[in-house]
């Protein structure tokens, strides 16, 4: 993309992330430095549409900015944002009102991410129950499926159905399970990461696709069950003009209600930006988040970590945003200082 375009694509961005308004070529021209007229920049914001970066939501309106857009903005235009000294003023104000002792509390951590961001704030904070892997099972139902079983050490049991690959057969299915059996029976649930999953592959000899395929659904299983969601904010997307249809927020409240989902979103990989994770729109996976935008970051509160995630509509300030979790992250790392 060529300099022009980037200008008048962080133009229309930065004013649709205010306004929520289409943004036409006379309004960048009122706006913006661009020194351009408004016929070539009409020229410009075509071709913008043209290769996925705008959309243009009526007949004879402005433009507004894509998933696609959004996200070249992000990994291409966006610039570190700054907190002004009025925004670092409110944060230590909000930091005192909400009395976050350094025992740290997620709870009071997700209150004050969503006063700041004016946005829905999740927390995935892990449970006072350390579990360990007591069994696990993998019984064939099918020629192309099975169910793997497992058990933890409170008695709570896991399942889920697992595809098996073309040409595993019976004799191999039982040997993957004794061998994930015998190699994850005892294993901390903390314990369950990628360096583990490279050891098993390492020692394994037979399909390496159907390791993969048990270990990532152990660890999505397992997840929901050694973290607990905290949110705060829930409301604050009623404010925003993109979620005034009654049933597009009900269906998103409807999945926030899920927790089991939300923290395996959170969990999940995406597209990174530096120390980030950032999902925009139909990134997210969810139907009813295709609007949205979620922003995950990992924090470390004294003795342990904690995931947070910021969801907004996606027309997020996004710099703003990322700058908020940037300064907090370091604040608490240095002890509140």
């Amino acid at each position: 993309m060529d300099e022009r375009k980037r200008l008048i694509l962080n133009a229309i961005i930065q004013d649709y992330i205010c306004s929520a308004e289409p943004v036409g070529s006379r309004t960048l021209v009122k706006r913006h430095r661009i020194g351009l007229s408004p016929a070539t920049i009409r020229n410009e914001m075509a071709d913008l549409e043209d290769m996925g970066y705008l959309q243009q939501p009526h007949t004879s309106s402005g433009r507004i900015p894509s998933p696609r857009g959004y996200r070249f903005y992000v990994n291409s235009i966006m610039e570190d944002y700054i907190l002004t000294p009025a925004e670092l003023n409110r944060m230590e104000k909000l930091i005192a009102a909400v009395g976050i002792p350094f025992s740290h509390s997620p709870r009071q951590l997700a209150k004050l991410l969503a006063a700041v961001t004016s946005y829905i704030s999740l927390i995935a904070e892990p449970s006072d129950n350390i579990q360990e892997i007591r069994h696990i099972n993998l019984i064939p139902l099918s020629a192309s499926s099975a169910i793997c079983i497992v058990v933890l050490s409170d008695g709570n049991v896991k399942y889920h159905a697992v595809s098996i690959p073309e040409g595993v057969g019976p004799q191999e299915i039982d040997a993957l399970s004794t061998f994930i059996n015998r190699r994850l029976q005892g294993i901390l649930l903390s314990d369950v990461n990628s360096k583990l999953l490279q050891e098993l592959k390492a020692e394994f000899a037979g399909n390496l696709g159907l390791i993969d395929e048990i270990f990532l659904l152990v660890r999505h299983l397992l997840f929901a069950n050694t973290q607990e969601l905290v949110m705060d904010g829930a409301t604050n997307l009623l404010n925003e003009p993109e979620f005034k249809d009654v049933d597009k927020v009900r269906e998103l409240f409807k999945t926030l209600e899920q927790n089991e989902q939300i923290l395996k979103l959170m969990e999940a990989d995406s597209r990174r930006l530096d120390d980030l994770d950032i999902k925009i729109g139909p990134e997210i996976g969810l139907e009813s988040f295709t609007d949205c935008s979620l922003v995950v970051a990992t924090f470390t509160l004294t003795d342990h970590k904690v995931t947070l995630g910021i969801l907004g509509p996606s027309r997020m300030h996004y710099a703003k945003t990322i700058g908020f979790i940037r300064w907090l992250r370091e604040y608490f790392s240095s002890g509140g200082s």
